[in-house]
């Protein structure tokens, strides 16, 4: 009883001690998502008691953003609150209505962009969808189109090449063409992708050097073909 009582009375003290009232609220790991905006989000209240907090409401609330994709919750005692955060990263761009939406590696869409924003990523074409939704996974029209395009690139990234791409088009899946940022095309056909792609990266580093550009064939079996420009 007397240890019930003095657990009780400890308890009482802590929820109402101004000692345990947040004053401090950090926030790390954001690159893109302003600090005030997901202090915003976590509906957490500066003066609060810090063990009033439910800690899987603010996560559940914090994750609404399109771009956040996981969140730690610490408490600093006596009043400090720790929110660590992994956001969502863009790896490509889907045209849509004279506009953007950019992708995660999951295929979750993080934001519409004007064309004239320049995120460096590669655009697809040959995805088409009927309606999408913010920090949902995007339905494609042609689940098939939408499988190889993530395959292709995570074989991009794998080698990183991601950011010497300009398009990716996936029009026709037997033939799938890689135009990079220095006017090199590539015609992938549709086997092998990731050794295609791993070959495709030390040839276009190649060309790059003698500054040449032109069609790299690889849609057959053999060596690549070039045809300069």
């Amino acid at each position: 009883f007397i240890l019930v009582l003095i657990l009780g009375i400890s308890a009482a003290l802590l929820l109402s001690s101004d000692i345990f009232n947040i004053k401090n609220i950090y926030v790390t790991g954001n690159k893109t998502v302003p600090k005030n905006e997901i202090i915003q989000l976590s509906n957490i209240q500066y003066n609060q008691n810090i063990f009033r907090l439910n800690r899987k409401k603010i996560i559940k609330n914090i994750l609404h953003h399109p771009k956040i994709k996981a969140v730690r919750m610490k408490r600093v005692l006596p009043s400090s609150i720790a929110l660590d955060i992994i956001e969502r990263e863009g790896v490509a761009l889907i045209p849509y209505l004279g506009s953007y939406i950019t992708i995660d590696e999951e295929s979750v869409i993080l934001e519409v962009i004007s064309l004239d924003y320049n995120l460096d990523l590669p655009v697809i074409q040959g995805i088409t969808f009927s309606d999408f939704k913010l920090g949902e996974e995007l339905i494609s029209d042609n689940k098939e189109k939408l499988s190889i395009v993530m395959n292709i690139l995570k074989y991009l990234k794998s080698v990183e090449m991601t950011e010497m791409v300009e398009t990716i088009n996936v029009e026709d899946t037997s033939n799938i063409v890689i135009n990079s940022k220095s006017n090199v095309l590539f015609y992938l056909g549709n086997n092998n992708l990731d050794y295609k792609i791993r070959m495709a990266k030390s040839i276009l580093d190649d060309l790059n050097e003698k500054m040449e550009t032109g069609i790299v064939d690889m849609r057959h079996e053999g060596s690549p073909i070039f045809k300069r420009d």
